[in-house]
């Protein structure tokens, strides 16, 4: 008896041991892997470094300047809303409260939203310690007050090839291909507070242009009126969208839109969307009667944010109250019931070249009707390269596929779409 109880102290004694032993040698590595993180942060590859930094982190490594590095390492990337977290997480503390919240100034700066870059950069220069985040929060707080960017916009300008531009079934004779061009368009202005707390107007032009036929062009025009609003530790905009489009030249519909999305952070790498939408349109061409109606969407989305990655995917429920569709062989009511299944995949190669992988599935039932009955079931597969010349300017390339089989002939079709381009944001 007593020779069983000395095996199982022995044995305890060495579990003690070895657990130690593999908690310093954890320990170890996390500690090289910050040190690895330190010197590429030094020598300018802040991907490289935020890896390094993330590897420590998830050994369990904690401690203010990990944070802090990471931090600075996603800023210098343009990850702002994972640099945003961290450094919201360093403002409480004592020691990094200055420089955090001057960060944060920063963030709020390039996120051109001037009321959030004064109040980071005011608490910096009236209750801080350090004198030179002081005098550099004043000269911030100095060049925001003498000049406020409170327009925002973007353009952009695509080449692409559509091998059916009709999307009609393979032995149609509408089974036509076509290259277009594609212009997108977008402003708004701050008539009062920011852009995360405050109203805003805006308006935006969308136009495809297909060069050898007429009968597939698209334009659309909107008018934007924006509330931004903070809601406990939600992000909130409530948005009242008037569109009007054209299709093939002609008038074609007028949209009157609601829309309200809301986001918030779970912790400092996840984030939760929601979204609500409702439509009311209006057709401005007898031939589209059968579109007319109202549309409600809602969604709900998942987003993880790496340091080499974002994750996200989403969820959408859409339900229709529209016209009935007639043709010389049936008709049948236009009021599909979706169900939509998105992800998106990014990886982060570098500062500057960024690959994209998007799949989503969408199965749509429309109401039975005397002749037909229709179900469709769409799969779309796309997969992007960007290069980011800067924040602000990207040129991109695109290959989208697209399988929509269904219970009637005429709907079932694949495609392929191919597209390059260039944006800008200003």
């Amino acid at each position: 008896m007593k020779q069983h109880e000395s095996m199982v102290y022995v044995l305890g004694i060495l579990l003690l041991f070895v657990s130690a032993l593999y908690a310093s040698r954890l320990y170890a590595s996390a500690e090289s892997d910050y040190e690895l993180g330190l010197q590429a942060y030094k020598a300018g590859d802040n991907t490289v470094a935020a890896t390094y930094f993330e590897s420590a982190m998830e050994q369990g490594m904690e401690s203010l300047s990990l944070s802090y590095n990471l931090a600075s390492s996603y800023y210098k990337l343009g990850r702002l809303e994972e640099a945003k977290a961290y450094f919201l997480q360093l403002e409480k503390s004592d020691e990094m409260r200055d420089i955090a919240r001057y960060h944060l100034g920063l963030i709020a700066v390039k996120e051109k939203d001037v009321s959030v870059a004064r109040k980071y950069f005011g608490l910096v220069s009236g209750d801080g310690r350090d004198k030179k985040l002081i005098q550099l929060s004043d000269k911030h707080l100095e060049s925001l007050s003498v000049k406020e960017n409170r327009w925002r916009s973007l353009v952009s300008l695509n080449l692409g090839y559509d091998d059916n531009i009709y999307s009609a079934s393979g032995d149609s004779v509408l089974d036509e291909a076509d290259s277009f061009y594609e212009l997108y368009a977008s402003g708004d202005v701050i008539l009062s507070g920011g852009r995360k707390d405050g109203w805003l107007i805006g308006a935006g032009l969308y136009g495809m242009d297909f060069i050898n036929t007429d009968t597939n062009d698209q334009y659309n025009f909107l008018l934007r009126l924006q509330r931004a609003k903070k809601i406990s530790d939600w992000e909130a905009s409530f948005n009242i969208n008037l569109s009007k489009s054209t299709y093939a030249g002609d008038d074609f519909q007028t949209i009157t839109q609601f829309d309200a999305l809301g986001r918030k952070s779970i912790t400092r790498r996840d984030r939760i969307y929601l979204r609500y939408r409702a439509d009311i349109i209006e057709s401005d061409n007898t031939t589209y009667d059968y579109l007319e109606g109202w549309r409600q969407r809602a969604r709900i989305e998942y987003r993880n944010y790496a340091a080499r990655n974002i994750k996200h995917v989403y969820y959408e429920f859409e339900l229709n109250d529209r016209g009935t569709l007639v043709t010389s062989t049936d008709s049948y009511d236009y009021s599909p019931l979706r169900h939509t299944i998105r992800g998106v995949y990014t990886q982060i190669l570098d500062e500057n070249w960024w690959l994209i992988g998007d799949l989503s599935y969408r199965y749509s039932e429309f109401d039975a009707s005397a002749t037909a009955d229709r179900s469709d079931n769409q799969w779309k597969f796309a997969l992007s390269a960007d290069y980011r010349i800067d924040r602000t300017l990207k040129l991109f390339a695109q290959y989208q596929y697209t399988d929509n089989d269904s219970s009637m002939d005429r709907y079932i079709y694949d495609k392929s779409v191919f597209k390059i381009g260039l944006s800008k944001l200003f």
